[in-house]
């Protein structure tokens, strides 16, 4: 091989070498880049895990604190109106396909525990049901008005005046006004106002009585 020809395979390897080492430094620059992008990304994940992390402590600590409004609320019903059973009721929350999934019990102290409508009389379920109304009016920031057409008719008449006591004290104390309706005389003992209502002749007619 002749010296020129040597010269021509340097100077030809020599260009080789220097477009290798070109495209290392444009690759090295895109991996640089990649690297950082990689590297920002892993950071704004960690952050967003972080702040998830603190939405769900936030949830489920709001969660547990109207759980437990509610709770007392209902169970103070329950105890108010039927004072021997020593009843407490129960929300229970499970997380579930993404989502919590709400289950009521109640429970009579020492005797039964479970579903009111398995385990417990008509009464028990018409003061639960009127309590959970009154909740959802104030979780919808809907006006303070209830209007009540024999929601207590399963109450044993025992039990009767008890109920009216606890419509009048979740009037002063919620600043309710509760219209019912009712043929159970014994529940208008707390009313503020008492109606009787007539019909003749296809008009209806009110007379307030005097209490």
């Amino acid at each position: 091989m002749t010296l020129e020809n040597l010269d021509l395979n340097l100077s030809s390897t020599e260009l080789k070498l220097n477009e290798l080492l070109v495209l290392r430094r444009e690759n090295m620059t895109q991996c640089s880049g990649i690297e950082a992008e990689i590297n920002k990304l892993d950071s704004e994940i960690s952050i967003l895990e972080k702040v998830s992390e603190l939405f769900k402590h936030l949830l489920d600590t709001l969660l547990e604190e109207k759980k437990k409004d509610i709770q007392q609320l209902v169970t103070y019903g329950l105890k108010t109106v039927f004072t021997d059973q020593d009843l407490n009721f129960h929300i229970n929350l499970e997380s579930k396909y993404n989502g919590i999934s709400t289950s009521f019990s109640t429970e009579q102290i020492g005797v039964t525990e479970g579903d009111v409508l398995e385990n417990f009389g008509g009464g028990i379920v018409n003061i639960e049901s009127f309590l959970l109304r009154i909740i959802t009016l104030f979780q919808s920031k809907m006006s303070p008005y209830l209007f009540l057409d024999e929601s207590f008719s399963h109450v044993s008449e025992c039990y009767v005046e008890n109920c009216s006591t606890l419509l009048s004290n979740l009037c002063k104390k919620l600043g309710l006004t509760i219209f019912l309706i009712t043929h159970q005389e014994m529940m208008l003992s707390k009313a503020d106002r008492v109606y009787k209502a007539s019909s003749k002749d296809n008009t209806l007619k009110l007379e307030e009585l005097s209490k």
